[in-house]
């Protein structure tokens, strides 16, 4: 019988003292409405990370990337400001940017051709003529919000979030000393497709090296 997802929640107290605490239930890493919530809540309304600052130095010099299930891509328009949009077609909703990155004046959707400027403006559509109630005005890119941070891009889906410094709260000033943006240049960009829950993935990095002796050794 299929839990409520309050129900599922219910099962850890995250109030509880740290000699008191345990990991997290089974059914947060497995339930497909633990995901979808996560999907929605953490991923979907939270400023992440998706590529570096220098992938788009450049006015027209773009990169895309997925969040929480949603197509994204982030550009440098012609007046030097840093855009993102929902890579998505206004038509038929097929992706309009089809590449990883590169550099282009326009991006133009390989479905049926509409054509958006990089500052996401609906430029041109084809055989159009006649149609009725059509605001091309209305019809450019979904826009998303974006900023940067010591050259890291962050994008966040919801369009009422609090700004980037307010997310960061005390962490540029902590960081300020390490002169990242200094000392850290992109080189490349690999992806890399992890078989595990990203909690998974999270935990290998929450215990505090407990693991590094053993599974590092030397």
């Amino acid at each position: 019988m299929e839990r409520d997802v309050s129900d599922l929640l219910s099962l850890y107290n995250p109030h509880d003292p740290l000699d008191h605490a345990s990991t997290i239930p089974s059914p947060w890493y497995f339930d497909t409405q633990i995901e979808e919530l996560e999907q929605q809540s953490v991923f979907g309304r939270t400023w992440q990370v998706v590529g570096r600052a220098d992938q788009v130095r450049n006015k027209g010099e773009f990169f895309t990337a997925d969040l929480a299930g949603e197509p994204i891509v982030v550009a440098r328009g012609e007046d030097s400001r840093l855009r993102a949009f929902y890579n998505v077609c206004r038509h038929h909703a097929a992706a309009v940017v089809t590449e990883a990155a590169g550099r282009a004046r326009l991006f133009r959707c390989p479905y049926h051709g509409w054509t958006y400027g990089i500052d996401g403006v609906l430029k041109g559509v084809l055989e159009f003529e006649g149609v009725c109630n059509f605001d091309r005005a209305k019809n450019g890119l979904v826009p998303v919000k974006v900023d940067a941070w010591e050259n890291f891009v962050f994008v966040n889906l919801d369009g009422q979030a609090a700004p980037l410094e307010d997310f960061l709260g005390k962490v540029p000033g902590i960081v300020a000393p390490l002169e990242l943006s200094k000392k850290m240049k992109f080189f490349d960009r690999r992806v890399y497709t992890l078989q595990c829950n990203w909690k998974v993935y999270v935990d290998n990095y929450l215990d505090g090296g407990y693991h590094v002796p053993h599974a590092h050794k030397g």
